[in-house]
């Protein structure tokens, strides 16, 4: 599978699909998600967090200027250091009940079903090597009822 930040390589007898997309900066602001897309990684570690998996997920939201749509990418470590970003990512999206207690267990091979869940996500601008981009800063907690999928009970 091609690494989407190092692009694929085109040989001369290969063809190109025409594409005139560009990076969309949105605004900062909450908006509905749809998981569009979600891939097993791995996460090399760093000063701060020790090797671990990680999900990386594709958001696609509505850009609130020009009504289409922009993919948002997220990644979430598998680490309990910040399992609470992993609780965040599945009350907003109704695999896990809103009303989940601490200390509750869950298991991570509900990522498996997350695509084409619906969601609410804070995102913000962040600058990164002199370049600004769209940063999932938390994911909101589905409402009892809403029109986020809801929680289906166990169904492990």
């Amino acid at each position: 599978m091609a690494n989407d930040n190092l692009g694929e390589a085109l040989g001369w007898e290969d063809e190109a699909t025409v594409s005139d997309s560009e990076f969309v900066l949105l605004e900062p602001g909450t908006y509905d998600y749809v998981v569009k897309a979600f891939e097993r990684g791995w996460f090399n570690g760093s000063e701060k967090m020790c090797p671990c998996a990680m999900a990386k997920l594709t958001l696609s939201v509505t850009d609130k200027k020009t009504g289409t749509p922009v993919d948002v990418f997220c990644n979430l470590m598998l680490n309990k250091k910040v399992a609470f970003r992993i609780t965040q990512f599945f009350k907003s999206c109704g695999l896990l009940p809103p009303d989940a207690k601490d200390g509750d267990r869950f298991p991570m091979s509900l990522f498996g079903q997350c695509v084409g869940r619906r969601g609410r996500v804070k995102v913000k601008n962040r600058t990164y090597n002199g370049r600004e981009y769209n940063d999932v800063d938390s994911f909101v907690k589905a409402e009892a009822g809403s029109a986020q999928q809801s929680w289906g009970g166990g169904g492990f």
